[in-house]
């Protein structure tokens, strides 16, 4: 098996169970009117992370696979909108348009917290936020599990047999 392959693929599995484990943290906050400062603050921190997660497995299949993620002022919506783009002999896409939708809000939020230092944070935004999230986590969880089933192709010399 390809090494570098099967580091991808544990790599990125590292990843999903990190964004797992941060949609358990967001369905368990109360973020109505009535949510704690704290209650905000972590679900900003638990976006803000779900977000860096997505685009870690991003960054990583665009150098394993590319060569090299997108560089420039705006790499990072570069390198999403790449996601929803079959590259022949490469890869398929590995974002529905769904997926691509949901996280370029997300991302927006992460370019919000980390530059909006005196803004207080909107329970109602995070909210909504969270909502969409959840919307496109288990589209995203297909997405990777086709990823998953292409890496481990990819990673099986010719001629031999998984089983």
């Amino acid at each position: 098996m390809n090494g570098a392959v099967q580091r991808l693929r544990a790599e990125v599995q590292s990843d999903r169970r990190a964004i797992d484990a941060l949609v358990a943290e967001l369905r368990e906050l109360g973020l109505g009117p009535a949510a704690s400062a704290g209650d905000l603050a972590r679900a900003a921190v638990a976006l803000h992370h779900a977000y860096s997660a997505f685009e870690s497995i991003m960054l990583r299949v665009a150098r394993q696979l590319e060569g090299e993620p997108p560089d420039g002022p705006d790499w990072h919506l570069t390198l999403l909108e790449s996601m929803g783009l079959a590259l022949e002999g490469i890869r398929d896409p590995l974002w529905s348009s769904r997926v691509i939708a949901g996280l370029r809000r997300l991302m927006a939020f992460r370019h919000f917290f980390r530059h909006a230092y005196t803004v207080p944070l909107d329970g109602e935004r995070l909210s909504e936020l969270r909502e969409g999230l959840l919307e496109i986590h288990a589209i995203a969880s297909e997405d990777l599990d086709h990823l998953d089933a292409f890496l481990q192709a990819l990673a099986e010399p010719p001629g031999s047999s998984s089983d």
